[in-house]
């Protein structure tokens, strides 16, 4: 069902009624493109249906067409919000190309941005996996790109991309649990999470030891 205000700061959850009802319809939207993202991303263009990102938000299949019009236009929708997510990451990133705590810094971002919208992260994170005949393939790569090489340096070697790559999936897969129903005993308040998640992260990446 659509995620509503309250699921990822640990608080107790709205009912979807009382959710929706505090809502925007820019908030429903942007709610629905992030679900629609992370379905995008598990199950790729091809195989994933409006019914299901219509059932994974409580639409019916006419309402999500009515509000989105087509499939091929709601994943549009939904890569032009990961491109912009990716830029807004890349832009932090450069602007603070010579703070030492750089990588710190980025990570830090990059981990509210995933708790907020956990299905764009997976989306980027999907430009790694394997190759698909996904029709928008290169719009999701050029997006995946921005985000590595935002934890990244021209002279890095495939070990230390792969550092990268294994932080970033730490980071997802840690914001994926906030927003899990099943997983409710796992969430906690997002200042609790961001300082949780990041150092591990940063561990991965070699910017700092792991606490153990």
């Amino acid at each position: 069902m659509l995620p509503v205000e309250g699921t990822a700061r640990g608080t107790a959850p709205l009912t979807e009624q009382e959710g929706l009802m505090r809502q925007t319809a820019a908030d429903i939207d942007h709610a629905i493109l992030d679900v629609a993202a992370g379905i995008f991303a598990t199950h790729g263009y091809a195989h994933t249906s409006v019914q299901q990102v219509a059932d994974a938000v409580g639409y019916s299949k006419p309402g999500l067409l009515h509000r989105f019009g087509s499939k091929e236009a709601l994943y549009r929708l939904v890569l032009s919000e990961v491109s912009r997510t990716a830029d807004d990451i890349a832009a932090f990133a450069i602007a603070r190309a010579n703070d030492p705590d750089q990588a710190l810094a980025v990570l830090e971002l990059v981990t509210r941005r995933a708790l907020a919208r956990p299905g764009m992260m997976r989306m980027m994170l999907r430009a790694f996996g394997p190759a698909t005949d996904d029709p928008f393939s290169a719009m999701v790569r050029s997006s995946g790109a921005k985000l590595l090489d935002a934890l990244d340096h021209p002279l890095s070697t495939a070990v230390e991309r792969l550092r990268v790559l294994l932080a970033l999936e730490l980071i997802s897969t840690a914001a994926i649990t906030q927003h899990s129903r099943v997983g409710s005993d796992l969430r906690v308040d997002a200042e609790h999470f961001v300082r949780t998640v990041v150092p591990l992260a940063a561990g991965v990446l070699g910017a700092q030891p792991v606490a153990v």
